[in-house]
């Protein structure tokens, strides 16, 4: 049953293929269809190929939806700064938009290389906050994706990475000094002085 299933999405995604050989949703079809198969090579090319199309074609631009899945495709082969790119584009339309922001958490979280692995982090955590936010101000209804942004800050978390604006918080922590100590050192000050 489940190779029934497999050959028919094969031929619907060649069927596309070959009726829109320019079209990025019929090549991310496509590559979709050969990820299932672990062809995952194949899928990495196809993809690249409508990565090309997404940004040459002005009139074959895909609906904003069909654009967030060929964004989730080139996470899944980690192709995470096309994946940003393409965000970058959806955000200029619609910024307020929940699962854009998820995607942006988890492009980030997934680029993982040890030169861009804090700032990466730092960024996946701001747009995690970006989409919770968005999740209660909409009232969305996706657990899982919910979860998700929340197991990716709890593991940011403890990797002991923090946000620029929470280090100055806890600079201020650290540097505080109580009114009364201030006046206490300008008493010892002046009392020198006048020695």
């Amino acid at each position: 049953m489940l190779d029934d299933a497999e050959k028919k999405a094969e031929k619907y995604a060649t069927l596309a293929c070959d009726a829109s050989p320019d079209s990025p949703v019929a090549l991310s079809l496509f590559a979709s269809v050969r990820l299932s198969q672990n062809r995952n090579d194949e899928a990495s090319q196809l993809l690249d190929v409508a990565h090309t199309k997404l940004f040459t074609k002005p009139g074959l631009v895909p609906s904003y939806p069909e654009r967030l899945h060929i964004v989730k495709l080139f996470i899944e082969t980690e192709k995470h700064g096309k994946a940003l790119e393409l965000l970058e584009t959806l955000q200029r339309e619609d910024e307020d938009n929940v699962e854009l922001w998820y995607y942006y958490t988890v492009a980030y979280f997934s680029d993982v290389s040890d030169s861009t692995r804090e700032d990466n982090w730092k960024n996946a955590c701001e747009c995690a906050e970006m989409c919770l936010k968005l999740y209660d101000k909409m009232e969305w209804d996706d657990e899982p994706l919910r979860e998700g942004c929340f197991q990716m800050l709890e593991e940011i978390k403890k990797a002991g990475i923090l946000l620029d604006k929470e280090e100055e918080e806890e600079g201020d922590e650290d540097g505080d000094v109580d009114e009364d100590e201030w006046a206490d050192t300008d008493e010892d000050v002046d009392m020198e002085d006048a020695e």
